[in-house]
């Protein structure tokens, strides 16, 4: 059932790995919260019972082999969600390190043992099982059909897997490049092996190892008896500690199964759809498998070292190397959920009041920095307004109708270069300017790389995409507009006061209502916000402990209102205020601006660098 390299098509694969991750996600954050000392070491330990329990290859009808998986007891012990961490990190394992199972197939894999086949299991136990008690035999028999249940709907769903990818990727002539076999071959010949041999081999693991937890160790089937009777009072209750005598018994157990893994070596034949390209006939070879095979070697392949002469002996040290890996990730785990952290003991949740203050502060320190900024002593500041306006206006312009990248990479310098001289910090730069355009225009541009036409740069060796040039040349010009254009805009904003800036915008006939209407805008969004920082640290003040979720609703929308009252009441005053002094629509300003010989100089340097940008990049 382990699927390989090349049975699936890269995007089924990335499908599945997608349908996986939430169940991931979703296991590790229920797993997290159970993590104790009892249940780190009952994860391993299924864990390793799993990657041990699928080395023994059983004969199924036809000549192929099977195996069982454990996901019936894993989940009927661990729960479901401990289950599908538990038998995913071994089938990850026997992937990446022995081969088994491909590289592009984990999540393939991972979906229909470890996921369905748990939650087929655990949810057939539960229906099975319901109301009886701990230590009665439905339990058992509920096990062995939960086991019997999650094994061949796992199963199924290889099937289906393996027998859509004919009708799904084939070639102009219709020929598989994938899997070869349809529904009508798959569904049986994978459901025939797992209903009578490999399922009943995870019936009697299941039922089995159930069985014997009753009289040993009652209280590890409590998990997931939630509905019996005597859960809370099992018989022979374990002392809650590492290594309790029951997990002794578990890991002897465990180490005679290792001890005897050469044994399944024996069944002679491959599993059904796990043939190498080999099996096939040359002219039967489908194209997309031969590529993909050979994708990933592991170190341990098909768990016979090279180094190891003896097949059996090299079977078993497999073994030994799979169990010890799982051990150490294990054990890795454990010490760091049982690490003390004496710096967290004196930490506390920051409150939603701490949080918009703070937010309220990042915003005026940015405000204050961008200030200071253009008070400094640099190139740009010293120039008047209006050439910065129109000479950075100029080169924006000029960027967006380039058509040669290398001039464009040379304006992009110039304006790295024009911002050192007028000492902006390139920190600031990067991580206020260049990373977010990246980002931005970056999710823009990617599909232009794989969807233009034209040669081909590069082919992607999984998903078998084409890079091509032209696509290449297109993203890297939408890219780099948009860097230049906004390290510009960013250095005259940065370079400019607020109010010579909107002083040369009324320079250039923009309507006086309009420049009235934004530096007011500008003026009183800081005073709101300086009032919305006073209610707040007025509300921690009286404040004990942390508001819950309706509390902080309930306090936003409240201080959302207070807030607008005052906007109104404050532009009401304004307005007043302004009549008067004699306001009629006109902006009047106690210094003129004048030309002076320096700015003359900047404004021709920026107009020479627009003219020969244009010319060199026609």
């Amino acid at each position: 059932m382990h699927i390989p390299d090349g049975y699936l098509s890269p995007s089924t694969c990335v499908g599945l790995f997608g349908a996986a991750v939430p169940f991931w996600y979703v296991a590790l954050k229920r797993v997290k919260n159970m993590l104790t000392t009892r249940m780190i070491p009952l994860l391993s330990i299924f864990a390793a019972f799993s990657f041990v329990v699928m080395m023994f290859n059983l004969p199924l009808p036809g000549g192929t082999t099977g195996h069982a998986v454990g996901m019936g007891v894993a989940s009927i012990v661990l729960g479901p969600w401990a289950s599908i961490i538990a038998i995913s990190v071994a089938l990850a394992i026997q992937a990446v390190f022995f081969g088994d199972g491909g590289i592009t197939a984990i999540g393939a894999n991972c979906f229909n043992m470890a996921i369905v086949g748990s939650l087929i299991a655990y949810s057939s136990y539960r229906v099975l099982s319901r109301k009886a008690g701990i230590g009665s035999r439905r339990r058992v028999l509920a096990a062995g059909i939960a086991g019997y249940a999650g094994i061949n709907m796992a199963a199924l769903c290889a099937a289906i897997e393996f027998g859509i990818q004919p009708a799904l990727f084939h070639d102009a002539s219709g020929a598989p490049l994938y899997a070869p076999y349809g529904l009508g071959v798959s569904i049986p010949a994978m459901l025939i092996g797992h209903l009578s041999f490999a399922g009943l081999a995870e019936l009697m693991i299941s039922s089995g190892i159930v069985a014997w937890l009753q009289k040993v160790d009652p209280g590890l089937l409590c998990l997931t008896a939630s509905d019996a009777p005597d859960v809370d009072h099992p018989a022979l209750a374990p002392v809650d500690r590492v290594f309790s005598p029951t997990a002794w018994k578990l890991w002897l157990g465990l180490g005679i199964l290792v001890v005897l893994t050469p044994l399944g070596i024996l069944a002679v034949g491959s599993a059904w759809g796990e043939w190498s390209p080999a099996h096939f006939s040359p002219a039967q070879v489908p194209r997309g498998l031969e590529r993909l095979y050979t994708l990933w070697t592991a170190p341990l392949s098909r768990y016979s070292p090279s180094f190891i002469p003896s097949a059996s002996l090299g079977y078993l040290v497999s073994a030994l190397v799979g169990v010890g890996l799982i051990i150490l990730l294990s054990w890795l785990v454990y010490r760091a959920a049982t690490l003390k952290k004496p710096v967290s003991r004196h930490r506390r949740r920051k409150s939603f009041v701490e949080k918009t203050i703070r937010s309220l502060l990042d915003v005026l320190e940015h405000a204050l920095f961008a200030e200071e900024m253009a008070q400094s002593s640099g190139l740009l500041q010293r120039l008047d307004a209006r050439v910065k306006l129109v000479g950075i206006g100029l080169l924006i312009v000029t960027a967006v109708a380039l058509h040669r990248i290398w001039v464009l990479v040379a304006l992009l310098a110039a304006s790295v270069l024009l911002a050192l001289a007028s000492r902006i910090p390139m920190r600031v730069l990067a991580s206020k300017v260049w990373i977010a355009a990246l980002l931005f225009t970056g999710a823009i541009a990617l599909p232009a790389i794989f969807l233009t036409r034209g040669a081909i740069a590069y082919r992607l060796p999984v998903l078998n995409w084409t890079v091509s040039y032209p696509g290449l040349r297109s993203a890297s010009f939408l890219i780099l507009r948009a860097e230049t254009a906004a390290t510009l805009a960013t250095v005259l904003i940065l370079c400019t006061l607020w109010t010579q800036l909107l002083r040369a915008l009324r320079f250039f006939r923009v309507p006086a209502i309009l420049v009235v209407i934004v530096g007011m805008t500008y003026r009183y969004i800081f005073l709101l916000l300086q009032i919305a920082k006073d209610m707040f640290e007025a509300r921690e003040a009286r404040l004990i402990g942390v508001l819950e979720p309706p509390d902080r609703r309930r306090l936003a929308a409240a201080s959302t209102g207070v807030l607008l009252g005052k906007s109104i009441q404050l532009s009401g005053e304004v307005h007043l205020a302004m009549q008067s002094r004699g306001f009629r629509g006109e902006v009047h300003l106690l210094d003129a601006p004048t030309m002076r010989s320096k700015d003359w100089f900047g404004l021709a340097a920026f107009a020479g660098i627009a003219s020969a940008a244009m010319w060199f990049g026609r």
